[in-house]
């Protein structure tokens, strides 16, 4: 073989070998010409369904919080009702013991004019004269229990002695003639009355109240 044949072989060795490394090289190029599409195709979708993921969440997000702001101004409109209906209520009670207790000073009223008449004079029967009413005495004692049940002052709970057993001097003392006449006994009885029924109404109203009517 001379060296030109040889030379042939080894220029055709290198054009194959050339063409070879050039279909690879582009086969290599297509392939991944290929994977960056597929990539590219696969982020772009994955991107499209992650916004389409999003966008409902924002929109549920929304609507949930849309929902939460009617059913506040919804709890606020009926809380405001509530409290106008109570406070309504609250006024018409307040209004009716006004009318009560003005009702009870005019009785007191009345019935303080009406005193001097029925503790100056006296029968001792329908066809008799009137005469003047005979006095009568209450004792310092008398004045301290009437006082005391009332509650004008409080028991002397510290002194025991004279709860069990009141000293000669302490039971004379409240023998004595307190000063006190029927009259004012009587007018004492008629404004405490007052006070009473005056009490007695607050109560009435205050459980209706708290009981809703």
């Amino acid at each position: 073989m001379t060296w030109l044949d040889l030379l042939k072989r080894i220029i055709s060795v290198l054009v194959l070998t050339g063409l070879v490394a050039l279909v690879v090289s582009r086969a290599v190029g297509v392939v991944e010409d290929a994977r960056q599409e597929g990539y590219q195709q696969g982020a772009s979708k994955a991107q499209a369904e992650g916004e389409v993921v999003v966008e409902r969440l924002r929109t549920m997000h929304a609507e949930a919080a849309a929902d939460a702001a009617r059913q506040a101004e919804a709890d606020a409109k009926e809380a405001a009702k509530r409290l106008q209906e109570e406070q309504q209520r609250a006024d018409r009670l307040a209004a009716e013991l006004a009318t009560q207790q003005r009702k009870h000073r005019t009785t007191t009223d009345r019935l303080t004019g009406e005193i001097a008449r029925v503790n100056d004079l006296y029968r001792e029967a329908l066809d008799a004269q009137p005469k003047p009413l005979p006095a009568c005495v209450f004792t310092a004692g008398w004045v301290r229990v009437y006082d005391e049940a009332t509650g004008t002052i409080l028991p002397q709970t510290g002194d025991s002695s004279r709860a069990a057993a009141p000293t000669t001097e302490a039971r004379a003392a409240e023998q004595l003639d307190s000063g006190l006449n029927q009259s004012q006994v009587l007018e004492h009885h008629v404004r405490y009355a007052e006070q009473c029924r005056n009490t007695a109404a607050q109560l009435d109203l205050l459980i209706d109240h708290l009981r809703g009517k």
